[in-house]
C-alpha cells in the first residue's frame, strides 16, 4: 500500500464511536481500498478489526488487492461469516442464510454480542450486506433486516463501515440505500474511472464537510 494522505485518517478519527458510516461506490476497487486505508486506520490506533463477511465478499477483495500488487492475509482480523465458504481472517462464527430472516439475526447477533464483549473498541468492516439483500422476499422481511441493522447504532464498541456496491443496491427488488442512508450518520458516494477518483460526503454531522469532494489517484494510493 502506498501512503495514505494523513487528511483522510483525519477524516475518519472525525467519525465518533457508535457512529455508521454508509460507504457507497461504483466499481473502481473502493471496496478493496476503503477495507486497507480502514485496517491501517485500526492498526495505527490500536484497535481490534471486526469484519461482516456476507457471500464471501473478503475473499474477493483479497484476491483484488493481490491483483493491485497487495498482499493481505486478514490473520488480525475477527471474522463474522454469512453465507460462503472461504475462510480468510481469523473466523470466529457463521450464520446460514436462513429462509426466515428472524433466525439469521437471532444467531448474527449472538456471534456478534460474544465477539464485541471479547474485544475493548473495533473498527467495523460490513462487506457484501447489499447481496444478503438479495435474498430478502417481501416488505416484512425488509424491514426485520432494516431493524436489526438500525439496532447496532450507538454501540460505542464500534466504528461500523458499511460498503455497498451502488450498482448491486439499485438492481435490487426492495432498495435498501435510502433505509441506509436515513440510520447512517454519515453517508460518503465514491466514484471514478481512468485511475483517478473522488469521494463526495453526502450526509455528516460536520456540516462543512456535506459536499466536499475529494479526488485521489489510485497509483498514488496502491503505490
Amino acid at each position: 500500500m502506498g501512503k495514505i494522505p494523513e487528511k483522510i485518517f483525519e477524516l475518519i478519527d472525525k467519525t465518533h464511536f457508535g457512529d455508521m458510516i454508509l460507504i457507497e461506490y461504483e466499481p473502481f476497487y473502493a471496496a478493496e481500498l476503503v477495507t486497507m486505508i480502514l485496517l491501517e486506520y485500526a492498526r495505527k490506533g490500536g484497535l481490534s478489526i471486526i469484519i461482516d463477511d456476507n457471500l464471501d465478499c473478503l475473499h474477493i477483495v483479497k484476491e483484488h488487492l493481490r491483483f493491485l500488487g497487495i498482499e493481505e492475509d486478514f490473520k488480525d482480523a475477527f471474522v463474522i461469516k454469512t453465507g460462503g465458504k472461504l475462510n480468510i481472517g481469523t473466523v470466529v462464527g457463521r450464520v446460514k442464510i436462513e429462509s426466515e430472516p428472524a433466525i439469521y439475526i437471532k444467531r448474527y447477533e449472538e456471534i456478534s454480542s460474544k465477539t464485541f464483549t471479547e474485544v475493548d473498541r473495533a473498527v467495523n468492516i460490513v462487506l457484501g450486506l447489499e447481496r444478503l439483500f438479495a435474498f430478502v422476499q417481501n416488505t416484512r422481511e425488509f424491514y426485520t433486516l432494516i431493524g436489526s441493522i438500525q439496532s447496532f447504532l450507538g454501540n460505542e464498541k464500534r466504528k461500523a463501515f458499511y460498503i455497498i456496491d451502488k450498482n448491486v443496491a439499485l438492481s435490487l427488488k426492495y432498495n435498501l440505500l435510502p433505509e441506509l442512508e436515513r440510520i447512517a450518520s454519515t453517508v460518503v458516494y465514491i466514484s471514478g474511472e481512468h485511475g483517478e477518483g473522488k469521494v463526495i460526503f453526502k450526509k455528516s454531522p460536520y456540516s462543512d464537510l456535506v459536499g466536499q469532494e475529494f479526488k485521489f489517484s489510485l497509483k498514488d494510493l496502491i503505490g
